[in-house]
């Protein structure tokens, strides 16, 4: 039996180097008169980095999400491929990316511009920070520990297949409770410079920092230590979900299938009985359709909030128009990615799949991944009915069916569609619907949505013209965006048929 000192040794041995690399900058400080605020400030964009970069380490995770992992700062629930199946390689040397792990990766950068406003806020109560940020050694410092991210994720991440071992979830959340963890315990850096200056709140935050890495060696303790190291990658997560229960014959030939080595034959597997593709246009039009008509004001407000908070905190006062122009540009291109991912997400989730039918079963296969995303019988669909509250459908003759099916713990809410040929569907799949045809909408509702739209323009583009008060300004109008929105939206669902 291993000695208890040897244990401890190994415990402590990977905490050894960060515990040298983080006092170094102390003793420079104390010994040799480095200046505390540029280190603090150094320490502040090392910590922020961690953020986006997780988001691009997530693409790679190699574990599905836990159904059942606990609430933290990052919530993609809801999104439309947390539950999607496969993988691609884009490039030979990096690992496959996985495409439910996309909304992880998108709800990162929400989460670095929070914690650059709240971090900056509390920062700019003791530091002058356009000051600060301008000096050429921060920027150097900052550029350093970018690379030396890189490289650190490219040995041990990918170079070492850590990706192997993680979930999305593990990967994002564990950088965003430490980072907000230091702006909730940066409150009380006023007090400390009062007290000490800025040696004592250097001091203080290289003992958070630290104890944040420990944190993180110690991960396998309960309590808050075990709340910093974030949530188990390797433990919580499954290695794979559980397979999709297909009959044979649900995969495309392919080149590199070894005969065998799957358990087959090595034949080309028999055809489907029926198959269907979505209608790709239709899919892509409800995407842009449901982004556009809720998510999009919500992410515009989001970002207009961030930019004005960023230019409130890293500005004197005196606003050159270049910066503005600039950060305006940047926060635009990044709520345009944003709502770009939304659109993205429904598309891969929907425009790949071909609905197949193989004797009793129904398989949704997506020929883009080469992977089914679910099977059930055709015996347990029930509760079908047409989706009749999708305008792109009603547009392009296309068809969309929702249905239940499994029961117990394998109940789920499905959809096939959307379908250019719904009378094939209902006779392939054996579906209980009388009609495919869609009951027409209350014109006079949908009239008078679009008249309460067309208002709601003209009187903000008025206000905007005629108006110079606080009522009139962009910003305003921007910030109440969700609710000019909401009204006339609701106003719009009501002339859609009521479900059966």
């Amino acid at each position: 039996m291993p000695s208890t000192r040897s244990d401890s040794s190994a415990r402590i041995d990977p905490f050894l180097p960060v515990l040298v690399a983080n006092l170094l900058p102390l003793v420079g400080v104390v010994r040799f008169g480095w200046d505390p605020a540029t280190l603090v400030a150094i320490y502040a964009i090392e910590v922020g980095l961690s953020i986006p970069l997780a988001g691009v380490k997530a693409l790679f995770a190699a574990r599905p999400p836990p159904s059942d992992r606990e609430e933290g700062f990052i919530s993609v629930t809801s999104a439309e491929l947390v539950e999607k199946r496969g993988s691609v390689r884009l490039v030979a040397w990096l690992p496959p990316v996985y495409p439910r792990n996309v909304p992880f990766a998108a709800a990162v950068a929400g989460s670095a511009g929070w914690f650059l406003v709240f971090a900056g806020a509390v920062f700019s109560e003791v530091f002058d920070l356009p000051a600060l940020l301008a000096r050429p050694e921060v920027l150097a410092a900052a550029l350093a520990l970018f690379a030396g991210q890189l490289i650190e994720v490219s040995r041990e991440y990918i170079g070492d297949r850590g990706y192997e071992t993680v979930s999305p979830y593990a990967v994002v959340e564990t950088p965003v409770r430490q980072a907000f963890f230091l702006v909730f315990v940066g409150l009380a850096l006023p007090f400390l410079d009062t007290v000490g200056g800025g040696v004592a709140i250097l001091v203080v935050l290289v003992g958070l920092k630290l104890f944040l890495e420990w944190s993180t060696v110690r991960s396998s303790r309960d309590g808050f230590t075990g709340w910093l190291a974030g949530p188990s990658g390797s433990e919580d997560a499954p290695a794979t979900r559980d397979p999709v229960d297909r009959p044979r014959g649900d995969e495309e030939p392919r080149a590199d299938r070894v005969p065998g080595a799957d358990g087959s034959d090595g034949e080309a597997p028999p055809a489907p009985d029926a198959r269907f593709r979505t209608h790709r246009r239709a899919v892509v039009a409800t995407a842009l359709a449901r982004t556009l008509s809720w998510p999009a004001a919500f992410y515009i407000t989001g970002f207009a909030v961030i930019w004005v908070a960023v230019l409130g905190t890293f500005t004197d006062g005196e606003l050159p128009p270049a910066i503005a122009v600039g950060t305006l540009a940047v926060v635009v291109g990044l709520c345009l990615a944003a709502i770009g991912v939304h659109v993205a997400g429904f598309v891969l989730r929907y425009a790949s799949l071909e609905y197949r039918r193989y004797d009793d079963r129904i398989v949704a296969y997506d020929t883009w991944l080469d992977e089914p995303q679910w099977a059930a019988p055709v015996d347990v669909l029930r509760d079908v009915e047409v989706v009749e509250n999708r305008l792109p459908d009603r547009l392009l003759d296309a068809r969309t069916f929702r249905m239940t099916t499994g029961w117990g713990d394998e109940e789920r809410a499905r959809v096939v569609g959307p379908v250019t040929d719904p009378e094939g569907v209902v006779e392939a799949f054996d579906l209980p619907v009388g009609t495919t045809d869609l009951r027409p909408i209350d014109r006079r509702i949908a009239a008078a949505s679009v008249v309460l739209a067309a208002t709601i323009a003209l009187g903000v583009g008025a206000s905007l013209v005629l108006d110079g008060d606080a009522l009139g300004s962009p910003l305003f109008v921007v910030f109440l965006l969700p609710f000019l929105v909401a009204v006339p939206r609701l106003v719009w669902s009501g002339s859609y048929p009521d479900p059966d």
